[in-house]
């Protein structure tokens, strides 16, 4: 009886423990990678890089805002000897740890051994925030002035200047003390920015150039946009209805007919339906 007692017991632990192993595999398998909305997956565009800071904190920013953990950037936790601090302190380090896989390996190895997030943020922050740089704005502007619609379509086109538009403005800070001078300074900043759009335009869209700056006033960025996109839409429509007569035009006659028997096909063999129309030499 002694014997099948002990037999039974080592039976049952054994079970007990084999159980537990293939729990404990079974939980090691069904635990969920990092979801898609943390920060160890976050797009390469904009993994912190050295060059992209101002990207890199509006995205940390608005992902620890949206999971309730800013306060572990701006360091208005509870401090020791709270009761909350202990849970808080918990927290704190995950956030280091979103914060490290958020960097490129280079950029955070230089602050593996600070002890907060904060520290963290700050550090990075004084090394990479420069407000008022002359060399950053020079190329900036540089790179707005050469930007032109060339072979992007124009949503593209558009996206491109104003990424530009949003780093020149946070770097080229503007104090106004009327509030009167500052919505002046903005009608003239999107005005100058609708001539700055209009000008990299292809020719294609001389004509809707034409009708916008023939206005009595320059409507607003956004509705310069919004214009030559349905521009650009009507002439997808037209060239993607059937081709077995005579090609519609625009009633301003600025387009050839052409008798097609079948779409324009570009170099890879693919029906280019989504470019412009050409337009007759003169």
């Amino acid at each position: 009886m002694t014997n099948n007692n002990e037999t039974n017991k080592i039976t049952k632990t054994d079970v007990a423990s084999s159980s537990s192993e293939v729990a404990s595999d079974q939980n090691e398998e069904v635990v969920p990678s990092p979801g898609k909305g943390e920060m160890q997956n976050i797009q390469a565009t904009y993994r912190l890089n050295g060059k992209n800071y101002l990207k890199w904190s509006q995205v940390v920013q608005t992902f620890l805002k949206g999971k309730g953990k800013l306060s572990h950037l701006l360091g208005t936790g509870p401090t020791k000897g709270d009761p909350k601090f202990e849970a808080w302190d918990e927290a704190d380090s995950m956030v280091m740890s979103w914060l490290w896989n958020s960097m490129t390996p280079e950029i955070s190895d230089t602050c593996m051994f600070l002890s907060t997030a904060r520290d963290i943020w700050e550090s990075i922050r004084q090394t990479y925030f420069r407000v008022k740089d002359a060399a950053q704005v020079y190329e900036i502007k540089t790179k707005t002035t050469s930007t032109k619609q060339g072979n992007s379509y124009v949503t593209e086109y558009a996206n491109a200047l104003q990424n530009l538009w949003q780093e020149l403005d946070h770097y080229r800070c503007i104090a106004m003390k009327c509030s009167d001078d500052a919505a002046t300074l903005k009608q003239v900043i999107e005005q100058d920015r609708g001539y700055d759009f209009l000008a990299g335009l292809n020719v294609e869209f001389d004509q809707v150039r034409i009708q916008i700056l023939g206005k009595d006033m320059l409507p607003s960025l956004n509705a310069v946009i919004s214009m030559v996109r349905a521009e650009e839409s009507r002439h997808v429509m037209l060239q993607s209805l059937p081709m077995d007569g005579l090609a519609m035009v625009s009633h301003g006659g600025g387009y050839r007919n052409l008798k097609l028997d079948k779409p324009p096909v570009t170099e890879n063999g693919r029906s280019d339906m989504g470019r412009p129309l050409i337009r007759d030499s003169l």
